[in-house]
This record gives C-alpha cells, sequence and structure tokens, in this order.
C-alpha cells in the first residue's frame, strides 16, 4: 500500500498521492505565484494577503519550502527582466518583504539564482546611472551598499556586476574611437574606488572592449610622456629600468624558413660501359631555387615591454628591441615584424588585434 507524499495518509496499491491531494498542491502553486506576480508587478508593496494566504498555501495545499523558493524564483526573474531604469526603492522594500513572509532561510533561496540577478540589476542599473551623469560615484556605490546589505551576493558576483557595467561603459565610449579626457576619468574613479585592475580582466570579459579600454589608456598616458607601471608578472628577466606593459596570451608565433635545390637538364645522350657503368655525352644546364615557407616556432605569450617584443615559448624564445624594427604588416588577427639585417628571416606574429603593438611601439618610438 502506498503512502501520500501531501497528507501521508494511504494512497492505494503503487501510488505516491492522492488524487485530490495533487489538486490542491497544484492549486497552491498557482495561487502562490499569483499572488506574488501581484505584488511585485504592481508595486503597490500590500504584502498583507501573502502574509494571511502563505500559511494555508503551506497547509491545505502542501506547499514545501522548495515548493515556495522555486515559484518565487520564478516570479522574481520575470518581474527582474520588466525592470526599466530609473529603479525605485520600492522594488527592494516589497522583495525584502517578500522574502520574511516566506520564512525560508536566505541561503536556500538565494541558492536559486533569481534573486541574485535581482540584486545584480539593481547594482548595475545604480552605476549606469554614474557612467550617465545622472548619479555621483559616491551616492551610486552607496546604493549599491543598501541593496548588498538586504541581499548579500559573494565577492565574485559583486565584481561581475561592477565588470558588467565596465564592459558596457567601454563600448559607449569607444564607439567614436577615441576616449575623452572626462571619459578616461570616470574609468580611472570607477576601477580605483571598486578596485578593479584593468591588467587582470576576468576571463569573460578578456575580448570585450574593457580590455581595449586599458589599451587606450596606456597609449594616452605615452601620448602625455609616461610610461605606465603594470602589475603583469613575467617569467622573463627584464633589462635595466624595463618594464612590462602588455602580455597576449595564446600568440603563435611563425617564422620564415628557407631552403635551396639545385634544378637543371641534361643534353646528349648515355651508353653502357660495362656493367654498371655509363658514359653521358653532351652537358648539363641548371640553377639553384630558393623557397620560402613559414614555420611555427611555438605557441606561447607574447610580451610588449617599453624597450621589446619578447616571445616566450616551451619551444623557442624571442627578443627583438624596438630599435630593430624598421616597419609592420599588419593583418585582421597578427602581424609580421619586418626587422633590420640583411639576413633578418620574416617573423609572423598571430592571435591578437595588431592595432596596439603599432601605437604603443610608435608611441615609444617618439619618447626615446
Amino acid at each position: 500500500m502506498g503512502t501520500c507524499k501531501y497528507c501521508g495518509g494511504k494512497a492505494g496499491l503503487l501510488s505516491k498521492a492522492h488524487r485530490e491531494c495533487e489538486e490542491k498542491h497544484s492549486d497552491g502553486l498557482r495561487g502562490l505565484e499569483q499572488h506574488l506576480r501581484m505584488v511585485m508587478s504592481y508595486n503597490t508593496g500590500d504584502c498583507s494577503r501573502l502574509r494571511t494566504s502563505l500559511p494555508s498555501y503551506r497547509s491545505t495545499n502542501f506547499l514545501s519550502d522548495d515548493d515556495i523558493v522555486t515559484v518565487f524564483d520564478k516570479v522574481i526573474r520575470e518581474y527582474t527582466a520588466s525592470m526599466r531604469r530609473p529603479y525605485s526603492p520600492r522594488s527592494m522594500h516589497i522583495v525584502d518583504d517578500i522574502i520574511n513572509i516566506l520564512n525560508v532561510p536566505y541561503q536556500i533561496i538565494s541558492a536559486k539564482g533569481g534573486l541574485d540577478e535581482f540584486t545584480k540589476k539593481l547594482m548595475r542599473g545604480f552605476m549606469v546611472d554614474y557612467f550617465t551623469d545622472k548619479l555621483d560615484l559616491a551616492t551610486a556605490r552607496q546604493r549599491c551598499g543598501s541593496v548588498l546589505k538586504r541581499f548579500p551576493m559573494s565577492q565574485s558576483q559583486i565584481d561581475d556586476a561592477y565588470w558588467h557595467v565596465l564592459d558596457k561603459a567601454a563600448t559607449n565610449f569607444l564607439a567614436d574611437g577615441s576616449l575623452s579626457d572626462d571619459e578616461q576619468r570616470k574609468i580611472t574613479d570607477f576601477t580605483q574606488t571598486l578596485s578593479l585592475s584593468l591588467n587582470n580582466i576576468p576571463t569573460p570579459y578578456q575580448n570585450g572592449d574593457i580590455s581595449k579600454l586599458s589599451q587606450v589608456s596606456l597609449i594616452k598616458a605615452l601620448q602625455n610622456g609616461i610610461v605606465p607601471t603594470t602589475n603583469i608578472q613575467a617569467p622573463i628577466i627584464l633589462g635595466k629600468k624595463e618594464s612590462v606593459l602588455w602580455a597576449y596570451n595564446g600568440v603563435s608565433c611563425f617564422q620564415e624558413k628557407v631552403t635551396k635545390e639545385w634544378i637543371g637538364r641534361n643534353n646528349g645522350f648515355s651508353f653502357r660501359v660495362c656493367k654498371g657503368v655509363y658514359y653521358r655525352t653532351g652537358r648539363s644546364k641548371g640553377h639553384p631555387v630558393e623557397r620560402s615557407s613559414m614555420e611555427l616556432q611555438g605557441m606561447g605569450t607574447l610580451y610588449v615591454t617599453n624597450k621589446n617584443l619578447i616571445f616566450w615559448s616551451q619551444m623557442k624564445n624571442l627578443k627583438i628591441p624596438f630599435a630593430k624594427i624598421i616597419g609592420f604588416t599588419p593583418y585582421s588577427d597578427g602581424i609580421e615584424v619586418h626587422r633590420d639585417g640583411a639576413t633578418s628571416k620574416r617573423l609572423t606574429f598571430q592571435g591578437f588585434d595588431p592595432w596596439f603593438i603599432m601605437n604603443v611601439i610608435s608611441q615609444l618610438t617618439n619618447l626615446q
């Protein structure tokens, strides 16, 4: 004889629940969802009906804590998606009141993820208002602090909210191809205040406009005669007053390989003198031919210092002083470096956008 998972009574052979109990449970899920959606969607702030009805949902409709949290997570995700800036503090108060009424441990509620998405959207909104001059940074940060006090998150999630806003700001600021002094100031204040390092960008944002943002900042510093310092760690021995400005990972290095062969032809004919011995009459004419190909030297990291380009890999290491570079051929995904010297072979690095290296070396050359 089976036992009903809702009321605990006998449910019949091989049955796990009474049909009427199943219906009550389904009605309870729909009812709670409707209650939550109504309170959030209309921003009424009136949670009295929810407070009165919740005990009945638990007892009469057999809703467990997991049921309640699942419904709440679904509704708050819908609510978060519908939010439009500027965000009202009422939203934060309503969600806080609902959580208190649900009477479920906060860790269980936040584990579903919907509450964190709501929190991050509020934080992003406040920081976007800073970049659009609707809030000063101190006020935006204070509002983020108020949100986190009610809805705490891990530091990695907090940082992700800030990186997300910075990525959007970078896209907007660089849309015209340049970075104004005011935009630079906003970026600097934002990153320094929130302890975000543009030299240590999280993986999801490394291929975004944030990396270009830090590159533009570095170029602007060079234009002003300043060689900035970075905290990039490199397994290379640097020269006196040499520092690493940038590092590209996953770069392939190709170097020209030249092979020679002799191509010719013979006139005349040959005849057999004795077994295994032949004699050819006439003459031979030919010429040497050189063939060139690009051979992979390895895959590693290309470091840009204030004095050299340094390629570091397990297969091969190269150092190219800027003084030896006479030109570049840029490609969509790399660059060919032309070096001074009659015997210098073609050298190509692949795996990055070359505009930054070309601009940096140009600016450094002007400083020297």
